[in-house]
């Protein structure tokens, strides 16, 4: 029969284990890491990381100088010429630079800049629905929010809903050297594991009922935004614009108790949406 650890055995293999861990050879502990090469890009010394992930993390992570991290983005595509998804998402970075350090104050001329890259990136990466999902947004944002022509920025909306429906709005991946200050937290190890919190899809129907010129296009976005993402935020979102709308708010109406009946809304979002049903009529 075997041993089971007993209060006399677990402090013994408590010391064996700092023991072990302390008798490390002094030139392992010393040993400094090896740096990494670099290269020059557009006259700036960049860092090469072995895979194009980690270069496309570290062209993502911060940096005081817009000029310092457009090189770093151009040194993925440099470095990288054969992976596809890291490029194309280094393109969709440089695209974005245009409107550094903030977009509410780019010129037209930076906004100009940043559609007509992102309407490159499409053409230059048609086979990749990630990339091609981010840089709708992008374009549906800036067309509708930036230069104030929603109805060049609905298309790209709903280019979203008809052939990306299924795209997760990922956020972007922490650079690799956050875990050594933030450690990842544990989960339990029979969670099941969860969906997607938010698709592209859900989002860009939200910014249609947001931004429709049309009250017959504003409830078609709803229906299916109701549809599909029952259970989503944006779903509640859009109710809540609608409501605001005097000419979408008695459609909007008769589906208020339905969506709240399903408890998915946080407290917020429930108040705000009750308190504009009352003030319509519900």
């Amino acid at each position: 029969m075997g041993l089971k650890p007993g209060p006399l055995i677990l402090p013994l293999l408590l010391q064996l284990l700092v023991i072990t861990a302390c008798t490390a050879p002094p030139d392992q502990l010393n040993t400094p890491k090896k740096e990494l090469p670099v290269t020059v890009q557009d006259g700036y010394e960049i860092p090469m990381f072995p895979t194009s992930r980690d270069q496309l993390n570290f062209a993502k992570s911060g940096f005081t100088d817009k000029k310092l991290k457009m090189a770093a983005y151009r040194a993925v595509l440099a470095q990288f010429p054969k992976d596809k998804l890291e490029r194309g998402h280094a393109a969709i970075g440089l695209a974005y630079l245009h409107l550094e350090p903030d977009y509410r104050f780019a010129s037209p001329l930076e906004i100009r800049k940043a559609a007509n890259d992102f309407e490159a990136v499409i053409k230059d990466y048609s086979a990749l629905p990630d990339v091609l999902a981010k840089a709708h947004w992008y374009l549906g944002w800036i067309y509708t929010d930036l230069m104030k022509a929603p109805e060049r920025g609905l298309v790209h909306y709903w280019q979203i809903v008809q052939d990306f429906s299924d795209i997760p709005m990922n956020l972007s991946p922490p650079v690799p050297w956050v875990n050594l200050v933030y450690p990842a937290q544990q989960t339990m190890t029979d969670r099941k594991p969860e969906g997607p919190h938010k698709l592209w899809a859900e989002a860009a129907l939200l910014e249609i009922v947001r931004n429709a010129g049309s009250k017959s296009i504003a409830i078609q976005a709803f229906t299916l935004l109701y549809d599909r993402f029952f259970s989503s935020p944006s779903t509640g979102l859009a109710l809540k614009a609608m409501l605001a709308d005097r000419e979408l708010a008695a459609h909007a109406l008769p589906l208020v108790e339905p969506y709240l009946s399903r408890n998915t809304a946080n407290p917020y979002l429930v108040r705000d949406i009750q308190a504009l049903a009352d003030k319509a009529g519900l």
